[in-house]
């Protein structure tokens, strides 16, 4: 048979996202979270294995692919290249998922704004998991509505083909929670879908596989105490439900109609005017479904929507078990995909024929403006190319350079060829937030630690230091010891960076 107009259309969608994401990998520094997965999958597969445990702390099979995938070329555009892969596989992959649900023209209306979504290019330019994660959710959710929600007939056909994507589904499940354990919450949602839309039959099965399943990543248990316990045991700070609620609420909003990905300190216009769209937009659809009295709430959008309000539920627990630098946008993939389906969902069901072409071009909008928005001065935070150049080219023998947070300092040597060594070499992984943001003690160990490392025979330093330091008097104790004993010569600032060149005091 040949193909629809739809599916010729679909290389073209992700032949696109390639062309923009591409350019853009090849052109963008690393940040900091990139130096560390580029430093975890270094050395192969053995040493990305046993470094999982004492360094990352994360569920180990993507730095494992990785490490394997960088045994090929060791560059960064290769490693990001991973990425990218994953996020076109995952634009395939939700085309299928939203062929089941919609109608084709609009199913593929739907996966172009998902191959465009500038969280997806966001994700396509990490070297992290992140996409990685929203092509095992598009699977996952794929095999959840074959395997679990189908109307098909009972035939002996239809009845292979469902078990077929209920044993695919529990396959991906292990491999989903192998991959990031928050990937548990949209599977936990899955079964909660189940019992709303009263699926017992399917509900049953479905929870004798996640005990399958569960069994498969005993493993895991033992890693998530052993990798958390000093995590847990570390300073948190004060917790509100308000606070909670606010990050889940923002994360909606990015996927729903993005604007900036990380939140500005201050609110923008196109931020301020999303804003109100969505509420505005909120409180049209609650009029919709009232008036209906709810009987246009069909299963997808059901099904979608609890995967979502449970996925959120656990992101809230884990903020208050971990802190809020555990659910921030980045951590928050595993959300993505629900919610960008409930939305378009929810969007298609009330909106009408004749405004879906301007509602369209509004998002449209507001992808482009994301997108410009997504990298400010067209760099990544700690712009580490052009500090190693800068450094390059202005240094000295014998002029050792030392970085703060101690952490950031595996983030220079990937740019980094110059004469002079790097501080410190080790405990890179050590340090954890000492006290309240901005109090002197914040960071007080680590800043001893730090100065311990500076080279007692050094004359001249090159003293590196993130946007951290501008938290109030969080380097307090690192800005005395160099008034005490330096005199700056030199001093420049990058995005999120600052250089200096210390000369000690004679």
């Amino acid at each position: 048979m040949p193909r629809s107009v739809e599916n010729r259309l679909l290389p073209v969608l992700v032949i696109l996202h390639a062309v923009i994401a591409v350019p853009l990998a090849i052109y963008l520094n690393i940040w900091i979270d990139e130096a560390s997965t580029l430093h975890t999958t270094a050395n192969g597969f053995f040493a990305a294995f046993a470094s999982l445990f004492t360094d990352e702390k994360q569920a180990p099979l993507y730095f494992l692919l990785l490490s394997l995938w960088r045994s090929i070329d060791h560059s960064i555009f290769f490693a990001r290249l991973f990425s990218i892969l994953c996020s076109l596989l995952a634009i395939i992959v939700f085309f299928k998922l939203a062929n089941r649900i919609w109608e084709k023209k609009t199913a593929l209306t739907v996966t172009a704004l998902f191959a465009f979504h500038p969280y997806l290019f966001w994700a396509s330019l990490e070297i992290r998991l992140y996409s990685f994660v929203i092509l095992l959710t598009c699977l996952l959710f794929n095999f959840f509505l074959d395997g679990f929600l189908t109307d098909s007939n009972e035939t002996s056909d239809n009845i292979k083909s469902r078990n077929k994507a209920q044993l695919l589904y529990a396959v991906t499940a292990t491999t989903a929670l192998y991959t990031n354990y928050y990937l548990g919450f949209p599977i936990v949602g899955g079964f909660a879908a189940l019992l709303i839309l009263r699926n017992w039959s399917s509900a049953k099965q479905y929870f004798l596989l996640m005990l399958a399943t569960g069994m498969a990543i005993l493993p895991l248990f033992y890693i998530v105490s052993f990798q958390f316990s000093d995590r847990i045991a570390t300073f948190q700070e004060e917790k509100s439900i308000t606070e909670a609620i606010q990050m889940i609420w923002n994360h909606f909003l990015t996927f729903s109609l993005p604007t900036e990905i990380y939140t500005p300190e201050e609110q923008t216009i196109f931020s301020s005017v999303r804003l109100w769209i969505v509420r505005i937009s909120i409180l049209a659809t609650l009029i919709f479904f009232l008036r209906n009295k709810f009987r246009d709430l069909d299963k997808n959008i059901i099904a979608f929507g609890t995967i979502s309000a449970i996925s959120a539920a656990f992101l809230i627990f884990v903020y208050f078990q971990l802190g809020s630098g555990y659910i921030v946008i980045r951590h928050a993939a595993l959300y993505f995909v629900p919610i960008f389906v409930f939305t378009c969902a929810v969007v298609l069901k009330v909106l009408p024929d004749k405004f879906r072409f301007a509602a369209l071009l509004l998002v449209l909008t507001f992808y482009g403006y994301s997108l410009v928005s997504l990298y400010p001065m067209n760099v990544k935070r700690g712009d580490w190319q052009n500090v190693a150049t800068y450094i390059t080219t202005n240094e000295k023998p014998g002029q050792p350079v030392v970085v703060f947070p101690v952490y950031d300092s595996i983030a220079l040597p990937q740019y980094y060829k110059g004469v002079n060594n790097i501080f410190p070499d080790e405990k890179i992984f050590s340090f954890f937030t000492e006290d309240a943001a901005g109090s002197p003690k914040m960071f007080e160990q680590q800043i001893q630690f730090l100065i311990s490392e500076i080279p007692s025979d050094a004359v001249e330093v090159w003293l590196l230091t993130s946007d951290k330091c501008e938290l109030g008097e969080a380097c307090l104790p690192l800005e005395k010891f160099v008034e005490a004993n330096y005199n700056v010569t030199q001093e420049q600032d990058f995005y999120r960076e600052k250089v200096r060149l210390l000369r000690k005091k004679q």
